[in-house]
């Protein structure tokens, strides 16, 4: 968090992008498979103008600049551990995005979960840090003596993390208000997403009976959704893994309710207790039965059903009893930039989709769906790193997709852009981001990497990982005064050896590290001049006191994980 703020502290030196990713033509094919490299050919860049490193052919050569043996120990790599499919790697100055490093730097690469690095920057932009996902329990003023007589209406705004505590939290706060009895049903929307639970599970408690015997299977108490068909037996013997198996149906019982049907087969092994975590796809029947088992909890009776409802006929017909609704309780989210640092750190597929959905749609005032998040996730680019449509191919919010393709320059305009390193993004917004990526050997999916390693806790990156695609991406902040943005991708044409290309990109940072170490300049304080005794007035020294900036040439270097 401390090196976090320090990045940002610096935001008001930021200078323009001098080296923004390169224009391509709208007829390149971005769906086209990933571009085949020999890596033993391979050749690292340098400099502003990213030309190749010179070699050392005789012992009267000219030693290589810090920049080229770098270039150098980089291909080595190259030729090595990275020599399988394709890698592409590129490195700036974080502050102004002079290039520093490239391998195969504008070839369109996928570069899996580091997508989740636009979606959340383009959420954040779109709501706000601070924003809320709200829930409310909407319905008539209970009387005095406690009673609500009608019904109560559960109006969501597409929490992506509302969950049955949440319901519990509302409960209480009806129960707060004096309330003992619901005379009515608990009504909830049409839309599931909406005004459901989006991942809704239901805990079911299992306890092995004698041997032969059915094991006993208990729901959450006051929750009638379920039905139970226990056919499930208990070994003889006790198993290291419970063999259950589940399936669920949606029916109706004899009354015409929706409920769940549970088919509980298979054995469980002998004096085993567990609790299964039964996913249904009844989202909003879910939140209606788990408000009126949370109500009941509280010693709120409910004399009523559940029933799913639009909002404008349960207002409706509240307006025509002379009894408009009033908020009984309600849920207020974490922020968005605690959501949003949760999708982050640990790369959370679902959750990065629905948040980016959810907010474009709540901009948008629609309903969420991937046309509206991606639309806003291009909206950003366009606005910001200044890519357009073209550029660049996205499919997902969350980057698990084979279809992605961004180059490693274009992910470090992303970087700079989303963390704050350019002029057009509010502080709290590239706070918020920045904060939100992992750090090396503290936290998320680098909680153990780079953890006895001198870059422990001087990377803030985003990792992506699929069968053939291995990336990292971020800021390199081993001198706070000087940060580097980087982004190093490999793609293969067969699944990778995810260990083996991780390890190569940490000797790959590593590399950037001791780079910045060989060229940040140290300050020495200049002694002031004493004045000749014959002047009549004091003069100004002509030394200037070393700036304790490094000085930027055209081999300053960043970095982008």
């Amino acid at each position: 968090m401390t090196r976090a703020l320090a990045l940002l502290g610096i935001l008001a030196l930021v200078a323009p992008a001098s080296a923004a990713p390169p224009r391509r033509s709208a007829t390149r094919t971005l769906k086209a498979a990933v571009p085949r490299h020999d890596g033993a050919h391979a050749r690292a860049l340098v400099g502003r103008e990213l030309r190749p490193a010179r070699e050392v052919v005789g012992r009267h050569e000219e030693p290589l600049t810090p920049e080229e043996e770098t270039a150098k120990q980089i291909e080595k790599l190259l030729r090595g551990p990275l020599r399988y499919g394709v890698t592409g790697l590129f490195v700036a100055d974080a502050r102004t995005g002079e290039p520093l490093f490239a391998v195969n730097a504008d070839d369109p690469l996928n570069c899996a979960s580091n997508v989740k690095m636009i979606s959340t920057a383009a959420a954040l932009e779109l709501l706000g840090p601070t924003f809320r996902y709200t829930t409310r329990l909407l319905g008539p003023e209970p009387d005095l003596q406690g009673a609500i007589h009608g019904n109560v209406y559960l109006l969501g705004s597409w929490d992506p993390t509302l969950g049955t505590s949440d319901l519990d939290d509302i409960a209480r706060q009806v129960a707060a208000r004096g309330v003992k009895e619901l005379d009515g049903d608990v009504v909830v929307g049409g839309d599931p997403t909406r005004d459901g639970i989006y991942r809704a599970i239901v805990p079911l408690q299992i306890t092995a009976g004698a041997p032969g015997e059915e094991p006993t299977v208990i729901p959450p108490a006051g929750y009638d959704l379920l039905t139970l068909d226990v056919t499930a037996k208990t070994a003889r013997t006790k198993l290291r893994v419970q063999r259950l198996t589940f399936t669920t149906q949606t029916t109706k019982d004899a009354a015409g309710r929706v409920r769940v049907a549970v088919t509980i087969g298979g054995t469980i092994g002998k004096d085993a207790s567990t609790t299964y975590p039964l996913l249904v796809k009844e989202r909003t029947y879910d939140a209606a039965h788990a408000l009126r088992a949370a109500l009941r909890a509280q010693k709120v009776t409910v004399n009523g059903d559940v029933r799913i409802e639009e909002l404008g006929d349960f207002v409706g017909d509240a307006a025509n009893a002379g009894d408009l609704p009033v908020e009984l309780g309600r849920h207020d989210s974490e922020p968005l930039a605690d959501i949003v640092r949760h999708i982050n750190k640990w790369s959370i597929n679902w959750l990065a989709d629905r948040v980016i959905m959810t907010a474009a749609a709540l901009t948008r005032r629609t309903t969420p769906s991937m046309d509206v998040a991606l639309d806003a996730m291009y909206a950003w680019l366009a606005r910001h790193p200044k890519l357009a449509k073209d550029d660049v191919l996205v499919d997902t919010g969350s980057g698990l997709s084979y279809r992605t393709r961004i180059t490693p320059h274009e992910l470090v305009a992303i970087v700079r852009n989303a963390a704050g390193f350019t002029d057009d993004v509010p502080a709290d917004t590239a706070h918020a981001w920045l904060d939100s990526l992992s750090i090396a050997g503290t936290d998320g999916t680098l909680v153990h990497r780079f953890r006895k390693s001198d870059l422990r806790g001087h990377i803030h990156g985003k990792t992506g990982s699929l069968s053939t695609v291995i990336a990292l991406s971020g800021v390199l902040d081993v001198d706070p005064l000087r940060p580097l943005v980087f982004s190093i991708v490999t793609n293969g044409d067969r699944p990778l050896s995810k260990g083996f290309v991780r390890k190569a990109h940490e000797k790959v940072l590593d590399l950037l590290s001791k780079y910045v170490e060989k060229t940040t300049k140290t300050v020495v304080p200049q002694p002031e001049v004493e004045p000749a005794a014959t002047t009549p007035e004091p003069t100004t020294s002509d030394d200037v006191e070393e700036s304790s900036e490094p000085e930027l040439d055209n081999e300053a270097a960043s970095h982008a994980p």
